[in-house]
């Protein structure tokens, strides 16, 4: 019992973490890699983001983490976060005398900048603060995706932790002009959810506002 409590600790820990990864996205240099998306201020506004939480899934006491319901039996959990994006901002007088720009600018809006390598770096250093060098993190898939018209990104990574569990995550990171949707999957070796987390990425939605 002991084992498996860490366990599902160290599982909501690691999904913090990617949704720290993906709010720095902002403070990162950017890339000089290729980019596969259009200008996030060219995207369509969302409304919300919905999907469907496997049978035996439930909320947890942490914002928007759902866990199964032997937790921490069974260590699986999903996470879903929000980010919203910096709109033009009104200015006060004394900003305007500053010469201050209501336009929100491009160091602020980083997130269709995101590339592999740029992931891959942020991710590594996050899990080595953790674990130390022994989180064996891997970035195994990073592919660009497009959801009922919005433009994202889908990243398949694996880690281990300090008990030696080998950790799987598949995460789904969604863009529009107002809103960063973001979902992650994680489960361990030993957790029988993958059927049912294809399930539920396959039920992924964007609405925008019309």
């Amino acid at each position: 019992m002991e084992i498996r409590t860490k366990i599902g600790k160290q599982f909501i820990k690691v999904a913090a973490l990617f949704i720290a990864a993906v709010l720095s996205i902002e403070t990162v240099p950017f890339s000089k890699g290729i980019t596969a998306h259009a200008s996030i201020k060219e995207m369509d506004k969302a409304w919300q983001c919905t999907f469907i939480i496997p049978e035996g899934f439930v909320q947890s006491k942490d914002k928007g983490v759902y866990v199964n319901k032997h937790y921490p039996l069974e260590s699986a959990n999903i996470s879903y976060s929000v980010t919203e994006i910096p709109q033009d901002r009104v200015l006060t007088n004394q900003e305007k005398a500053e010469g201050k720009d209501a336009e929100t600018t491009d160091e602020d809006l980083r997130y269709d900048e995101l590339t592999a390598d740029m992931y891959e770096e942020i991710q590594k250093e996050n899990y080595s603060a953790l674990y130390g060098e022994a989180a064996g993190y891997t970035l195994e898939n990073f592919e660009g995706i497009t959801i009922d018209g919005f433009t994202g990104y889908k990243i398949t990574e694996s880690l281990t932790g300090n008990d030696e569990q080998r950790i799987h995550q598949v995460a789904y990171i969604i863009l529009s002009s107002n809103k960063i949707f973001t979902i992650v999957y994680s489960r361990a070796d030993d957790d029988y959810f993958e059927e049912a987390f294809e399930e539920s990425q396959a039920s992924i939605h964007v609405r925008k506002i019309q």
